[in-house]
């Protein structure tokens, strides 16, 4: 398959739109927490400097959702942002409970302000995409939709938090099974970008058939689980290149599914598993020994299995949403597009 080396077209056709509308909704708020909300974007001068650096990855497909329902793309914008403004949120205190001191190639914001007020500029970007939903009245949106749309993605960041935690109780238990994993990942990963797509969706202002609007969930859902699968075959098979250091989830001891199949794996290297596993540190030699053991029992074609098997369930999904062959032309580039990324 295609390897990809730059963005694909559905993120560069909404870049520029998703970022200016980002900016000026970052930038319309003038409140005593401004000032640590533009540090996190970047935006510290008015919004001169020009560092956000996201993929936006939710934002675009909320509005490429819309677009292939024929929707008034400017109607997504406010669903987009607040999406990618929960995201946001979520990051700052992801930040914070793994410890990580870089994001996007710059200082987290808890390691420049501290902890207390990372968390209050976290719940503060929270609240921003929640008011940002608001405007959708402005493109000819009812109320009705727009109550909907408010409890989608207060459901879905509830979820997201359900998913957070279990990822975290992860860290004490020795074994768990793939079902707790693709839970886990469905809440975590899965429900954002659930909600976009039924967001663009909404936005697009369509009378929709519920069956097509369970096609367009079961969409986001599975492209949330492909998303987390493919993050953690790079979180293993990474290379510096891309950000993502070879055996970095092994030093970190995350209950990722590439370890997670190695852990369960019924083979004759237990014993080395469970050692390195039971350090309380885990150096370069500890790393190499458990790759060449994943490499011994075949866990890289498992997770790529995994991966493919949501990938034919996603094609199948697309070629039954109402659209064109066109806009499922794009569908097919997305998902094929989180296949093989590299970063």
């Amino acid at each position: 398959m295609e390897k990809f080396t730059k963005k694909p077209n559905f993120l560069t056709k909404y870049e520029v739109m998703i970022s200016d509308y980002l900016k000026s909704s970052v930038l319309s708020y003038d409140g005593d927490i401004s000032k640590y909300i533009n540090n996190y974007f970047g935006w510290e001068d008015n919004g001169k400097e020009n560092s956000y650096q996201g993929k936006a990855f939710r934002p675009a497909l909320c509005i490429a959702l819309c677009d292939s329902l024929s929707g008034d793309i400017n109607a997504a914008l406010p669903c987009s942002i607040s999406v990618e403004l929960v995201h946001n949120f979520s990051l700052i205190h992801d930040d914070i409970e793994d410890n990580d001191k870089l994001r996007r190639h710059r200082p987290t914001l808890w390691t420049i302000w501290g902890i207390p007020k990372a968390l209050i500029t976290g719940n503060s970007i929270l609240v921003l995409g929640n008011q940002k939903l608001g405007k959708l009245l402005e493109h000819g949106i009812s109320h009705e939709k727009l109550f909907f749309s408010q409890k989608l993605l207060t459901e879905s960041y509830l979820k997201m938090m359900e998913g957070q935690f279990l990822d975290i109780s992860f860290e004490k238990k020795s074994r768990i099974s793939e079902n707790e994993y693709l839970k886990m990942i469905g809440l975590k990963t899965g429900a954002l970008i659930e909600c976009s797509v039924i967001l663009g969706a909404i936005s697009s202002n369509q009378n929709l058939a519920k069956s097509d609007l369970e096609l367009i969930s079961d969409f986001g859902k599975d492209i949330g689980l492909l998303f987390q699968i493919r993050d953690d075959i790079l979180g293993v098979w990474g290379t510096d290149k891309t950000g993502k250091p070879v055996g970095g989830d092994i030093r970190k001891k995350k209950k990722s599914l590439p370890i997670i199949l190695t852990i369960n794996s019924d083979s004759t290297y237990g014993k080395e598993i469970n050692e390195i596993m039971k350090k309380n540190e885990i150096y370069d030699g500890d790393i190499d020994k458990f790759l060449n053991i994943m490499d011994k029992i075949n866990i890289r074609n498992k997770c790529d299995n995994i991966a493919e098997k949501y990938l034919l369930k996603i094609q199948n999904t697309i070629s039954n949403i109402p659209t064109s062959d066109e806009h499922k032309k794009t569908f097919n580039e997305i998902t094929n597009f989180l296949m093989n990324r590299e970063a």
